[in-house]
């Protein structure tokens, strides 16, 4: 549909910035939850939608300071890679989530490739001008406004949930190789043991 083609309404539903002071009420579709916005992207959610109220994003996504206390904003923090580029036996590259505060990225950076055992480096989000992609929310009565702004300059990281699956079963693997092997005693051996002397 070419821009012209849109009527009134249309337009007002395309037209509206997280900033204005009065956004579209008058909606009759909202749109399906999009977990990866990756461009110039606005979306209007029911403020029932239970992804939209968490602004649940499969980008590694920090809160940051922002001087409007009605509207959220979260920046990109980029993607933790391989430094010697490996790929899992799958033949997928290893794209870790960053750590959410600074000090624990820097902690992050000097641990090891949970591959290969090399070394860890962060790439940082500069797809809005040089600067991380920023995501905007706004809850206005029926309904929750998200709007991104950048595109992602780097490779989408593992999902929150991938990453507790990777750290589940490291420890679950860390946990049966430190375990000795217990030989069990036969049920004769242990009355033998406590029998008097």
């Amino acid at each position: 549909m070419e821009p012209e083609e849109f009527d009134s309404e249309d337009k007002e539903m395309l037209s509206w910035d997280i900033n204005d002071m009065k956004l579209p009420q008058n909606v009759k579709k909202t749109n399906w939850f999009q977990e990866s916005p990756d461009s110039y992207e606005k979306h209007i959610y029911s403020s029932k939608d239970r992804n939209a109220q968490r602004h649940l994003s499969s980008w590694a996504m920090r809160n940051t300071n922002n001087h409007n206390s009605r509207i959220l904003k979260k920046s990109c923090l980029g993607v933790v890679v391989c430094s010697r580029d490996c790929s899992a036996e799958e033949g997928r590259k290893i794209y870790l989530r960053p750590a959410i505060c600074d000090k624990a990225q820097q902690k992050q950076q000097r641990k090891r490739c949970p591959n290969c055992d090399g070394p860890l480096k962060l790439i940082p989000c500069r797809g809005h001008g040089g600067f991380p992609i920023t995501n905007f929310g706004k809850h206005d009565r029926r309904f929750i406004f998200l709007q991104s702004k950048g595109e992602h300059d780097h490779p989408k990281p593992e999902t929150k949930l991938e990453a507790e699956a990777r750290r589940t079963m490291k420890k679950v693997h860390t946990a049966s190789a430190s375990v000795p092997l217990k030989l069990k005693e036969s049920p004769e051996a242990k009355i033998k043991h406590t029998l008097p002397r």
